[in-house]
């Protein structure tokens, strides 16, 4: 599959811009009043400069107990100091991308930490250490690198040979370890398969390609989750050979049922958008007056994503980075591509800030500022154009994608 294409980092665009405002603005002033704006500029940037110097030393004094951890006991504490630190970070900055990158070096450190922890519990039960190599991949969100205090991963353990005995009890232990981490239910054995599926080669051989005979992840699921995943710990060769396999799988699907079934269901995931144009609310329950941000906003958007970038063969990325690359091979157009970015960011702050409150991820518009209200409902209606030009791609498939998508938003726009 394609790499995500580069560009100018966002950093360095941004720094252009504000040289540029600092220059407009100081051809107005005197040569006092200018040396006092950059005095005050100097102080708010000594400030910011502190703040992120200790946000990145307290993370890594975090991530250094961590890699010293010798007990499992000693991770919840741990998981508490994470939490608090990245919702202090994200409130001081209320940077979705800040608060997925703390999350994602965190979740993979204590991942990896398991692993060991799982191994060196079973080499004391005298089953020794791992009889053959093995990776762990991911999927969902930590495939995305999109993780967030409430994770909604999947994860494979992948192993050479047959030697089953060992890591289906190794597996058990993983849940163990990320159950008292509070990452999953009580129950670890009701997760096995549901969060951490595991077999030989064979066996992952066999689950991508639906021989498996198991009735657990219906085929358009499967391939959502091929296209999300990522190597995280263990053997590189097992992890990359895996991946391969994931690649050609969706290579080969293209066209089939399954294939049009994912494309389907992402074209017509519910929105909370009437036909009108409004925000749709819950009519009923306890959330009635609210946005379902996960089902009815950030999912739908996701997963059309998704599909963009596997109908372009793009590599695994989150889902702004699937959006400039789509931008940046024409597959979008530049004015969409923003207004969905943007959307993106709104219900990931939206999302993570009930999160932090410890709430379920429903928001009262009226709970909003005025400006966010109208994000929300842009935002939204981003979505839906994006669905209707999808459908309008299935709809020509005899044409190239990126043509055909350019075509679908110039009509719509004059429809419009």
């Amino acid at each position: 599959m394609a790499a995500v294409p580069g560009g100018v980092p966002p950093e360095t665009e941004l720094l252009a811009v504000l040289k540029k405002s600092l220059y407009e603005r100081t051809r107005r002033l005197d040569p006092t009043q200018t040396l006092e704006l950059i005095q005050h500029l100097k102080e708010w940037v000594a400030e910011e400069v502190t703040f992120e110097e200790g946000a990145a030393a307290s993370l890594g004094r975090l991530l250094s107990e961590l890699s010293f951890s010798q007990f499992v006991d000693q991770l919840p504490p741990l998981m508490n100091s994470f939490e608090r630190l990245v919702s202090a970070y994200f409130v001081r900055r209320g940077s979705v991308s800040g608060f997925y990158s703390f999350c994602n070096v965190w979740r993979e450190r204590l991942i990896r930490r398991t692993l060991l922890l799982a191994e060196e519990g079973l080499e004391l039960n005298d089953l020794g250490r791992p009889p053959a190599p093995y990776a762990l991949l991911a999927s969902g969100m930590a495939g995305r690198r999109e993780q967030t205090l409430e994770d909604a991963s999947r994860y494979f353990l992948i192993w050479n040979g047959d030697p089953a005995d060992y890591f289906n009890q190794f597996a058990y232990r993983i849940l163990a370890i990320l159950q008292q981490c509070s990452l999953i239910g009580r129950n670890a054995a009701d997760f096995l398969g549901k969060v951490l599926w595991r077999g030989s080669y064979g066996d992952w051989e066999c689950w991508v390609a639906g021989d498996d005979g198991i009735a657990s992840d219906e085929p358009s699921r499967r391939l959502e989750l091929l296209a999300d995943l990522r190597f995280i710990a263990g053997d590189h060769g097992v992890g990359e050979q895996a991946l391969r396999q994931a690649q050609a799988t969706l290579e080969r699907a293209r066209g089939t049922e399954a294939y049009q079934s994912m494309a389907q269901r992402a074209i017509g995931a519910d929105l909370a958008l009437t036909i009108a144009g409004n925000v749709r609310l819950e009519r009923s329950g306890v959330h009635a007056g609210c946005v379902d941000l996960t089902a009815h906003a950030m999912r739908p958007l996701v997963s059309l994503v998704r599909f963009l970038a596997v109908q372009h063969g793009l590599e695994a990325a989150p889902t702004a980075g699937r959006i400039e690359a789509l931008e940046a091979i024409g597959a979008l157009e530049e004015d969409l591509a923003r207004a969905l970015s943007d959307a993106h960011d709104l219900f990931g702050t939206l999302k993570i800030r009930k999160e932090i409150a410890l709430q379920p991820p429903y928001v009262d518009p009226a709970e909003l500022t005025p400006a966010e209200q109208q994000r929300l409902r842009a935002g939204l209606e981003s979505v839906r154009r994006l669905q209707k030009a999808t459908r309008r791609v299935l709809a020509t498939q005899k044409r190239k994608p990126a043509e055909v998508l350019r075509v679908a938003l110039t009509e719509q726009a004059e429809v419009g």
